[in-house]
This record gives C-alpha cells, sequence and structure tokens, in this order.
C-alpha cells in the first residue's frame, strides 16, 4: 500500500504538469519531447527500469537501498530510501499513462467556446488553464489514477521481487506457489475491496469536482 501510493503521488507529480505543458504548447519541440517521454514510460517495464536504478546507484555512488525491510520507526531516512527508487521506477510509468490522457482531454476542453471566451475578457492565459480548463478535463484523469492505484495494489510483484520488498502482490504469488489457499483468498478479497473503494472514491471526486454530476 505504501508504494502504490508513493507511486502514485509521483506520477500525479510528474504525469498532470507534463500533460498540461504539451497540451497547452501543442505541436511544438516541447510536445515532441513530451509525448517521447510518455512513449518511453508506456514501453519500459518498471521492473526493468526499477534494476537500471539499482545498477546506476552501484556503478555511480557505489550505494545499494537495503536488501531486507526496513521500518519507518526503526530508521525513517533508510525507510524512504528503500520506498523512493520503486516508487520512481512505478510512477515513472503511470505519469505516462498520466501525462497522455491529460494531454487529449485538456485539447478537448481548450477548444471549448467558454474557454475562448475567457481568453477574449483578457484573462491570463495561467488562470485560464489552471482554473477552468483542467478542473474540466481532470475528470478522465481521476478516473486513470483510481484504475492505476487499484492495479498497483496487486501488480507489482516484480518490482516488490527486484527491490526485496514485503508487498501484497509478493505475499499473494508466495501463497499460491505454497497452496496455503486461505491466503490466497483472504489477499484477493483485500485486493477485491480496494479496487471496490477506488471506484466509489472516483465517483465520490466526480460529484465534487463537477457541480453538473448530481446523484440522487
Amino acid at each position: 500500500m505504501e508504494l502504490a501510493i508513493l507511486a502514485m503521488l509521483v506520477a500525479t507529480l510528474m504525469g498532470v504538469p507534463a500533460g498540461v505543458v504539451s497540451a497547452v504548447r501543442q505541436d511544438r519541440w516541447i510536445d515532441y519531447v513530451m509525448r517521447v517521454f510518455s512513449l518511453a514510460g508506456l514501453s519500459m517495464p518498471s521492473f526493468w527500469l526499477g534494476m537500471v536504478i539499482i545498477l546506476l546507484l552501484v556503478w555511480q555512488l557505489g550505494w545499494i537501498p537495503a536488501l531486507t525491510y526496513i521500518s519507518p520507526f526503526q530508521d525513517l531516512k533508510a525507510h524512504a530510501l528503500q520506498f523512493i527508487f520503486p516508487a520512481l521506477a512505478v510512477g515513472y510509468r503511470s505519469s505516462a499513462l498520466i501525462m497522455r490522457i491529460t494531454r487529449s482531454s485538456l485539447l478537448e476542453v481548450l477548444r471549448e467556446d467558454y474557454i475562448r471566451t475567457a481568453y477574449a475578457k483578457g484573462q491570463r492565459e495561467r488562470v485560464v488553464i489552471w482554473r477552468h480548463a483542467l478542473k474540466n478535463a481532470v475528470l478522465p484523469v481521476i478516473t486513470v489514477l483510481g484504475i492505476e492505484f487499484a492495479f498497483l495494489v496487486g501488480g507489482l510483484v516484480v518490482t516488490e521481487t527486484v527491490f526485496n520488498l514485503p508487498g501484497v502482490a509478493r505475499f499473494l504469488v508466495e501463497a499460491i506457489l505454497w497452496r496455503d489457499y486461505p491466503v490466497v483468498q483472504n489477499l484477493v478479497m483485500f485486493i477485491a475491496v480496494v479496487v471496490i473503494l477506488m471506484n466509489l472514491a472516483v465517483d465520490l471526486l466526480y460529484g465534487w469536482l463537477d457541480p453538473r454530476v448530481h446523484y440522487g
């Protein structure tokens, strides 16, 4: 759960601003750079990127993350270093998807009449983009964030193995290999509950972000 939350935080901080810049500067050099950045992220497996990060740390700094789990109550700094690199590896792939969704959704909103009206009234570009356009373009991004988080909770088995983290996905695979059926059932149920709760959270966010959405 901690790795999934950190990865989604990294993905959001990287993907949303990159998507906004790419949409606002459409068909310019920065747009092409961002699109190559997103294409590389979608094409690159996160576990492979994790191994590259470890090799670079060993090669350049002569340092490797801890090989056993370190509790934040034991050593907060070592715990943060242990999780930041897998979060970057996983978050990069998710940020590429978020960037493309943000770009396509924002491009549709920027063609709307009320955006042209805001510019005609003399509103600054920053205000129009971040306060008006992005607010209406963020709903598909919220949907992707919810789906990605639910996937990350149960789909990081290889990344957890590469960085030797005791995660839910790795525990599930080990339980299947051990034929520990009660543990498998509990973990599958846990992942299913996470998926349901994330879908519920996304629906509630719809109503909060967009007043046009009403629930009876």
